[in-house]
């Protein structure tokens, strides 16, 4: 009975491939799509994309807000909480299969601007006088793409009587050090408007305001 019931299904398995050769898989899959965190992509940037598919003749990939350009891919999600990237592979037999990929869409939250890789929301850094000389500025996501490159070109400096100082770079300059030199114990002041590039091509919002505190 076993032997009757294989050979049934190697029939009709032979009858489907003779209709069509375009095959919809789920599971499992023959090519890897994937981003570099949890199949979360942003919305408002371009998300690059990783595309893997062995053995294959060749694949094209679609999906709305799917690019490519240069031989990478991107995806720059719309609306909504979800979206789905087709994956179409020609197999070396010239059969076509096509598989379905779903991403999570999440906004991009507010980046952190941090002072030698210190800060917290809501909070003040309290640093040494010395630690302020050549202090490096950064800027952070908590929540975004690993790997992805800020580099911080400009900031400002509002000391305690309101003296703003424009610095360009991402480091306390000599001239800023010594003014924060002659500021007080204790004494209190923020950095701000942190300008930065990015790696990507999108819309990133403003970093936040760094408070530090000077205590010897």
């Amino acid at each position: 009975m076993k032997t009757v019931l294989f050979i049934c299904c190697l029939l009709l398995s032979q009858f489907l491939w003779a209709q069509n050769d375009t095959v919809f898989v789920s599971k499992p899959k023959l090519g890897l799509i994937s981003v570099d965190k949890l199949n979360v992509v942003y919305r408002g940037i371009r998300n690059p994309i990783s595309i893997v598919v062995p053995n294959a003749k060749s694949f094209s990939v679609s999906g709305l807000g799917v690019s490519q350009e240069k031989g990478n891919y991107y995806i720059s999600p719309g609306q909504g909480n979800e979206m789905i990237v087709i994956l179409e592979i020609i197999l070396e037999d010239d059969s076509k299969v096509i598989e379905e990929y779903v991403f999570r869409i999440k906004n991009i939250g507010n980046p952190l601007g941090r002072i030698n890789n210190r800060n917290c929301k809501d909070c003040i850094v309290i640093m040494k006088l010395s630690e302020l000389e050549n202090a490096e500025i950064t800027v952070y996501f908590e929540d975004l793409i690993n790997g992805l490159k800020l580099n911080v070109s400009s900031f400002s400096v509002e000391l305690s009587n309101k003296t703003n100082l424009e610095i360009s770079g991402n480091k306390i300059d000599e001239e800023t050090y010594k003014q924060l030199k002659r500021q007080k114990n204790n004494t209190e002041f923020k950095i701000h408007n942190i300008n930065y590039t990015e790696s990507l091509l999108g819309c990133f919002p403003s970093a936040g305001v760094i408070n530090v505190r000077i205590s010897d």
